[in-house]
Parts: C-alpha cells; structure tokens; sequence
C-alpha cells in the first residue's frame, strides 16, 4: 500500500483565494517544510493528515498569497517611527509646536528630524518658512521631510551648516526655493535637500536592527510576507543577521541606488541572489522626476495651476539610458521612479533602447501617476513592469485635477487601462510615505473613494478594478515583478507556504468593510507569525 506523505499543518473550512487563473478558490491548503504540499477541498487534504499534523478550521473565514508589497522603504520607516511624526498636522504651527517639544527634551545643538507635513493640507497650501521652525528651534538644526519624501523644510540653522545661502547654485535636478531677496526659504526640492540630508547623522547598526525589527512587527500584523524594499546597504547586513537567528518573517528583494560603478554591486549580487533565500538583491532604483503634489514630477505639459512649471527631471535622458543599459548588461533589473506622464516616457524611450535586453530584464516603472495615452501600450510591448501604489490615488485626489487638468487624469492612477493593455502591474505602498496596511491599498483600487466614501462612484471610475484583480496585483503581480512567480505568489503545489487568513470575505463584502478587514494569521514559510484569533 502507498504511503502517504503528511503535512506539517493543513487550513481547513475556509474561502481560500488562490489568485491562480486554473483553480480560484479552494477550501483548505496542507503545507510541508514550508510549502504548498497540495490545495482542494477538505476531504481531498484530509489525506495528508497524520498524528503530528497540526491542524486549523478557518471556520469559513477568507484567505489569500500573503501580501507581496512591490515597493517599500523599510527601514526609513522603522527609523521614521521614533522621529516626529507630522502627517496630520494641519498648520504650519502645528508642525513647528511639536518641534519645539521635540527641542525641549534635546540636547542643544541635536538633530530634530520627522516626516510626512503636507502644504496642500495648510491654509492657503503655500510652502511654510525657515522662520517659523526658527523661532522655535534656534540652535538645534531642524530637517523635515514632506509627505512625499522629495521636499525638505529645513531652519536657518541646518542651512548654515550645510553652507547654504544666496549664493549657492541650485544642484542638478534640484531646487532651492528662495524669497524675493534671494535669500533661501527653507525649502529644498529633490536633489538641493540632499545637501543638508548627507550631513545627517548616520544611523548606527543597532538602530538600523532596531527599525527593522520595528518595521517586521508592523509588517507581520498586516499579512505581508513579502516586500520589495528600496533602503541602504547597510539592512542587506541586518537581514541576514535577522535569518541567521530565525527572526526574519518575510521574503526581501532589496534595491539600491542605480550608478554607474556597480562593483560593490556585483558582489552583493552574488552573496543574495536570485533565486536563493529569503534575502535577495538585483534590482536597482534611480530617479526620473519628483512628485506631483510639490509640482516636482516631469509633464509633457504646463502645470494646469501653474504654468511656469513643467516640473524637475533629476537625470538627463542619455545619462539614463546609458546607466540602465550598464545596469542591464551586468544582470541587474531596473526600477525607475517616473509619476509625470514626460517621466514615464523617459523611462520606457531608456528600456526600448536596450531592445530585446531590456525585456529580459523585466524593468520596472515605479508609481507611473500620469501616463500619456500614446505611452500605455508600450508597457506591455517593452515588458516593463507597472509598480503602482493605489492608496496614492486617494491621497492625491484632493488636488490631483488642480494639478494635471481634468483631460490628464483620464490617464491618472490608470490601473484598469494597464492591465486592458495585458502588462503587468505591481502593487505596492511607497511606506512610510503611506500606511503599510494593504487594505487600504485594495479599497482604493476598487473603489477610488477615501474612506468616508467621497467621491461618489469614485475618482475617475473607469479606472476601477476588481477585487479579485487587486489581490492578483498585491500577490501574483508583485511575484512576476521580482521574477518569482515560480515560487511564490499563489496557493499552488510547490509554491511558498506564504499565508494571510483575513477576518471578512474580500470578494463578497461591501467596499466600507475593506478597511475593517483584520489579519487573523499571517503564514510565512509554513509557520503562524501572527495570531490574532481571539
């Protein structure tokens, strides 16, 4: 008689989505050493227990991939948790209040650094001044970053040391906003805050670790079992030192800046490459423009708000070319930064250039706001990658139109046009610039409304998607993007025992419940990371 091979554990009783195409739902899944031993019904997975399985009844509840976030800053977001937190500050004073708090529990002449003040959100959503965090931070020097993580709102007293004045030409791709004298305002767009930000303190190994650790304990409580992580060298050290000691609890693709020496980066490649373990590195991540809500993303054309800008380009076109054909000719996979529509076609003119190369590479298009209707097609005949984060749709819709005109935003956000057009689209959510939570990713890609249900129907509606296309993007999706959809992605035999097991049926309940969906278990590698069962 033939002996049967027994799993370690077995789901049972749920509504398991496989984001496969063959078999869509399934009712329980039995998981071996970490991987899908088989999936069907309950009576066909049944076979596979034994005495030492373990096994759990999903009592009907929902389960999916675990969540595959294609573009993330993990450790700027575990840093950025014990720095000041500024997203809903709604004034200028709001900000500069909690920086004189800060200020008062520092010592003289620290660093004060936080994150995420938006100016749209200020009255009169005009850039706030160096004179305002003066008078509350005159000896320690203060570095704000926007929302967006392309602007700086710096005081009087980091513009010293950085040897900042009226005097100093803006850099490349860069802008020091100055007042009518001249003088410099505090504001620094893109590349200019790079010349206070590179005189920061280093973070040491042990915050590095500790950011990390902060960002996997995040990471576990929203079902993500994989991420794409754009962050520095330095976490490649942190994450194998975390698998070393059993406590990494998901899968990385790290990315690190696209240059031209890439020596160092040939040796990384080899130590994490691609398929290997948890840990692997082969992309690399450079920048076309800046965003659209500090009017630093690249157009075609005029801003509809002002028609002085046309935005920032951070790169010349035949500088990028010539980086992306390096970096493809040595192995590497590119992943380019490009929100205005002039940046997207920037970015796919610098893969077409590299013809039959380039589509081996799978290169990638990050964010991809404002996209040209000429330029839609091109993803899929290039093979680029569309990396989105739909959340941003939500975030930006408040002032998307003042920006990009009505005509534009036709082709805003366009997930439903991307995947008509049979190319692959990635989903993501640039944390910490947004929440890490994936649900508010997948509400915003069916729904295109905030969470208060405005606008009615939607933003720009056509370009809604469905529920079961949105999980693919946030799973199999974000797979194909890192070359692993052999591997991971959906529940099929063989594959990552990678997990998520959800409070409420995505596929069948109202769009407002999206975002009261919690995790329940997060399966990573066959094991229960998280366990909210109460």
């Amino acid at each position: 008689m033939e002996k049967r091979e027994s799993a370690d554990l077995i789901l049972m009783n749920g509504i398991i989505f496989t984001s496969g195409d063959d078999v869509p739902l399934v009712q329980a899944v039995a998981i071996k050493d970490g991987k899908i031993l088989d999936a069907g019904t309950d009576l066909e997975m049944s076979k596979y227990l034994s005495p030492e399985t373990k096994k759990i009844d999903l009592k009907g509840n929902f389960a999916c991939p675990g969540f595959n976030d294609s573009h993330i800053h993990f450790l700027g977001g575990g840093l950025y948790a014990k720095r000041l937190d500024l997203y809903d500050c709604m004034t200028p004073e709001e900000v500069a209040g909690r920086v004189k708090e800060k200020v008062s529990r520092s010592d003289r002449g620290k660093w004060i650094l936080g994150k995420g003040w938006d100016h749209t959100r200020f009255p009169g959503k005009k850039w706030p001044s160096k004179e305002l965090l003066d008078s509350v931070s005159p000896e320690n020097p203060v570095f704000l970053r926007r929302v967006d993580g392309h602007i700086a709102w710096v005081n009087s007293c980091a513009l010293k040391i950085a040897g900042i004045s009226r005097e100093t030409p803006d850099p490349e791709g860069g802008e020091i906003v100055r007042n009518e004298m001249g003088e410099p305002t505090g504001i620094l767009k893109e590349s200019s805050a790079d010349l206070v930000f590179n005189l920061l303190p280093k973070p040491s190994r042990k915050e590095i670790r500790e950011a990390i650790e902060h960002s996997l304990a995040e990471a576990r409580r929203f079902g993500i079992t994989s991420i794409q992580d754009n962050s520095e060298p330095e976490v490649l050290e942190a994450y194998r030192e975390l698998e070393s000691e059993g406590k990494l609890t998901l899968r990385v693709s790290e990315w690190l800046e696209l240059k031209e020496d890439l020596s160092e980066f040939m040796t990384l490649k080899e130590r994490f490459p691609r398929p290997g373990g948890l840990i692997r590195f082969f992309t690399l991540k450079g920048y076309v423009d800046g965003t659209l809500g500090s009017r630093t993303a690249a157009m075609i054309k005029p801003y509809s708000d002002d028609p002085s800008a046309k935005g920032l380009l951070q790169i010349s076109p035949d500088r990028l070319e010539s980086l992306v054909r390096n970096a493809n000719e040595k192995g590497f996979q590119v992943a380019l930064h490009a929100i205005g529509d002039l940046a997207v076609r920037i970015a796919l003119n610098s893969f077409e250039a590299l013809g039959e190369k380039g589509k081996e590479a799978r290169n990638r298009a990050e964010h991809v706001q404002i996209i040209d209707e000429d330029d839609l097609p091109r993803f899929r005949s290039l093979g680029v990658i569309a990396s989105m984060q739909p959340i941003h749709c939500v975030s930006d819709m408040r002032w998307a139109e003042e920006r990009a005109g009505k005509e534009r935003c036709r082709g805003a956000y366009a997930w439903k046009s991307i995947l008509g057009s049979g190319a692959n689209l990635a989903f993501g959510t640039d944390w910490p610039v947004e929440s890490m939570n994936p649900m508010l990713g997948l509400h915003a890609a069916v729904t295109r409304m905030n969470s208060r249900g405005e606008p009615g129907g939607g933003w720009v509606p056509e370009q809604k998607i469905t529920m079961e296309d949105a999980i693919r993007c946030y799973t199999a999706g974000s797979a194909y993007a890192e070359f692993a959809e052999n591997e991971k992605g959906t529940i099929e035999k063989g594959k990552c025992a990678d997990i998520v097991v959800l409070s409420k049926n995505l596929l069948e309940i109202a769009p407002p419940e999206i975002l009261q969906t919690k995790v329940l278990y997060n399966i990573f590698n066959g094991k229960i990371v998280h366990d909210d069962i109460r």
